[in-house]
């Protein structure tokens, strides 16, 4: 049971799924039985013609006649997974998925990190657009090619990085778990052989954040920059009766992360995982003594982009020079690339050092 056994949306009724790049069909046709039996709707969709994908294909007319031997069910060809809303949308008739699946996407022929980042970019930018409110979008990578649990920023960079364009797109990445296909893997690379999934093939989880979902920790995508604060030579509070933060609280860090805290949307967790103390000498010679919290935005139910992050940086400088200085030259700085949390804490060890 291909789709039941492991892809059950939860608490939620589907009523249709869209299958992208199928290769010879058979995904599409070895759960078409079941969908029929449950009352979905099935799309399966190839990017070959017909005349070409017949071709190519061993099994494609007889997958294809298994699909459309169910009344609910379609197989369509010369259908294009970046551009879906020319086939399925219209100014007045837009169809929209329950379910957007696309298993193991790989640009055509021999090709880097590069291609594949632009296919799996233009692939979710694509479905968000015929994404159903609460719908879902199902991406199945081989093990590393999705990037959310490397532990380092090398691991990161050499992955297709898929939460980072989901959330461009105004996606989260909901879930990933084990998956392991039970049908006949026949595309490689456009021709009809089959392909080499690794030990550990994962099924990726993408959905518009809506309030329920709630990220893993472990596959959350984040932003970081740091905060220089200038520690005043008295660092004593001067009593007045209107100093909501004092400069204890501020060198603890926990104020700091409450003030940033009330200006980020919700759904974005702020932490501030490291902070030390510097004495750092300025342009003219003088010793200035600054505190340097790493700032970290992480997305718990709503997506981070580093163009949001970087306004949510913004507006932290703001607030937090309300109650203390900042130190001039490091203000205004952008932030990090998005970078999956698990990748962090192996990070705070040379972060820490504070650039001088």
């Amino acid at each position: 049971m291909e789709f039941c056994s492991s892809q059950q949306q939860k608490g939620a009724t589907i009523r249709n799924i869209l299958v992208c790049g199928d290769g010879d069909l058979s995904y599409s046709a070895e759960i078409a039985s079941e969908l029929d039996t449950l009352g979905i709707e099935l799309y399966a969709t190839v990017l070959e013609d017909e005349a070409t994908h017949n071709k190519v294909y061993k099994y494609s007319s007889l997958n294809a006649k298994i699909i459309n031997g169910f009344s609910k069910h379609n197989a369509l060809f010369g259908v294009d997974a970046t551009t879906l809303s020319t086939y399925f949308g219209g100014s007045d008739n837009t169809t929209t998925f329950d379910r957007i699946q696309f298993n193991f996407p790989h640009w055509r022929g021999k090709a880097n990190n590069r291609y594949n980042r632009q296919l799996i970019n233009e692939f979710l930018r694509s479905a968000a657009t015929v994404l159903s409110p609460r719908g879902e979008i199902h991406i199945a990578l081989c093990d590393g090619q999705g990037g959310c649990s490397s532990t380092t920023l090398q691991e990161w960079k050499g992955s297709w990085q898929a939460s980072m364009f989901a959330a461009e797109h105004g996606l989260l990445l909901a879930s990933v778990s084990p998956y392991e296909p039970q049908y006949n893997l026949s595309s490689h690379r456009g021709v009809d052989r089959p392909f080499n999934l690794g030990k550990k093939p994962k099924m990726h989880v993408f959905a518009k954040p809506n309030g329920h979902i709630h990220v893993p920790r472990d596959i959350q995508l984040c932003c970081r920059h740091e905060l220089h604060i200038v520690v005043p030579e008295d660092e004593e509070d001067d009593g007045s009766s209107d100093t909501i933060c004092s400069m204890d609280q501020i060198l603890a860090g926990d104020a700091v992360e409450m003030i940033i805290q009330g200006i980020v949307p919700k759904g974005v967790r702020v932490e501030v995982p490291a902070r030390q103390i510097l004495e750092l000498r300025e342009a003219e010679g003088s010793l200035q003594k600054v505190a340097v919290f790493l700032i970290v935005y992480c997305s718990e139910r709503y997506p981070v982009t580093r163009s949001q992050a970087d306004s949510w940086r913004e507006l932290a400088e703001v607030e937090v020079e309300k109650f203390v200085p900042l130190r001039e030259n490091r203000r205004g700085r952008t932030v990090s690339h998005p970078f999956p949390y698990p990748s962090l804490h192996p990070e705070i060890k040379y972060r820490t050092t504070g650039e001088r």
